[in-house]
């Protein structure tokens, strides 16, 4: 709330007694309360007493309670996060929020807990509903591969891997692996080729990366998943979407970057963003989990997504390797899915839109014609367009 100075109080307070004829202490009630009347002064929702953001695990979202209302600004509070804000004030755009309120009112997006839209180097749109607050890690789901791709984009602009170490065989970044016990093939998978999800590993046995995991740990767990795949071959080196390939990733960028690879991501990706809190889980075998399992705060990812479109600068830092960006932002690739965004064509006749995308209605959104990126977070069963059509339908309209 924003307190007056004493003497503007003093002098506020003789005038509105003296131009209503106010009892001096109604006058001071209203001017006491009169910041929280101020909808342009109100900031955005926040846990309630008793939900610590550290600890709002996966488990521990699904017990936030609902907001009582939305909370919807077409001119961001800035919060001295990082972020830089502006307005959303474009003709039509009332008419468009006050559609999509009324269509979220009805349930149209299932269960959308935030939206955010950042456009041309700021934050223009903020809303939050449901379990939605400025301040709570969401579960990304299949963003988790996404942000693994940042990693390594971190990693690459540090110096510690270079492009050219997309086209080498991930075991040579492994010097523990026994190449001799190996099935294979597998020494010819490159790093893109799990950028790409295109290692070829394949298992007679569902979720044996998850049993190994338990019994293995760092580059022990990668020998075994070596030894118990089928051959790689030139046939099963074809698209297959899996968790396995992005721990890939994750564990060549842990055997190059110095320090627990926890700590790196914390430091040099989170940190560079102001992007606390969060959360990112472990899989067994002691790496990050890949697939899935990480929790951020529909901030931070307008802050990443934003921070991409850039070529990899955030706040006029380059923050992830501007050539590795982009591969990222390259769409004459097609449809399809590279360096773990999906590429795809909303609405065009082109590939327009880039984004992660998680299970139950997750996205980071790049639209790269629009320099817009759009965030929304959702606890949906299944239903994972749903938010996307929020995004599409009511937002992005406005800017074609």
């Amino acid at each position: 709330m924003i307190l007056f100075p004493a003497l503007r109080l003093a002098a506020l307070s003789r005038f509105v007694k003296g131009r209503y004829g106010l009892p001096m202490k109604s006058v001071l009630i209203i001017l006491f309360f009169l910041p929280i009347l101020i909808k342009g002064d109100e900031s955005p929702p926040s846990l309630p007493g008793g939900f610590i953001p550290q600890a709002l695990d996966f488990k521990k979202q699904s017990e936030t309670p609902y907001l009582k209302e939305v909370y919807l600004s077409t001119k961001p509070k800035d919060m001295r996060d990082g972020l830089i804000v502006g307005e959303l004030n474009l003709p039509g755009a009332k008419k468009a929020l006050e559609a999509l309120r009324a269509a979220d009112r009805e349930g149209e997006f299932a269960n959308l807990d935030s939206l955010l839209l950042w456009e041309n180097g700021k934050l223009i749109f903020e809303m939050y509903n449901r379990r939605g607050r400025v301040d709570a890690p969401h579960y990304t789901m299949s963003i988790t591969k996404t942000l693994t791709s940042l990693t390594l984009a971190r990693a690459m602009q540090l110096g510690f891997l270079g492009m050219g170490d997309l086209d080498k065989p991930v075991v040579d970044f492994m010097p523990e692996i026994d190449r001799s016990k190996i099935q294979p093939g597998v020494e010819t998978i490159t790093l893109r080729d799990a950028l790409m999800m295109k290692s070829g590993l394949r298992f007679k046995e569902k979720s044996i990366e998850r049993q190994l995991g338990s019994k293995y740990k760092a580059q022990a767990y990668f020998q075994k998943l070596f030894q118990l795949t089928a051959p790689v071959t030139g046939k099963s080196k074809q698209f297959k979407y899996t968790g396995t390939d992005p721990s890939l990733v994750m564990m060549v960028v842990d055997q190059k970057t110095p320090g627990r690879i926890q700590d790196f991501i914390r430091k040099e990706l989170v940190g560079k963003v102001q992007g606390n809190p969060y959360l990112w889980s472990d899989q067994g075998c002691g790496i990050p989990k890949c697939g899935a399992g990480s929790s951020f705060t529909s901030r931070t990812l307008i802050k990443l997504g934003s921070t991409v479109i850039q070529g990899g600068k955030y706040n006029g830092q380059q923050l992830l390797h501007p050539d590795y960006v982009k591969l990222i932002m390259d769409t004459n690739k097609g449809e399809g899915y590279f360096y773990f965004f999906h590429n795809r064509r909303k609405r065009s006749e082109e590939v327009n839109f880039i984004s992660g995308i998680g299970a139950g209605g997750q996205y980071m959104a790049i639209f790269p014609n629009l320099n817009l990126v759009a965030v929304a977070t959702s606890h949906n069963k299944g239903q994972i367009g749903k938010p996307l059509e929020a995004i599409l339908n009511h937002l992005v309209t406005l800017f074609d």
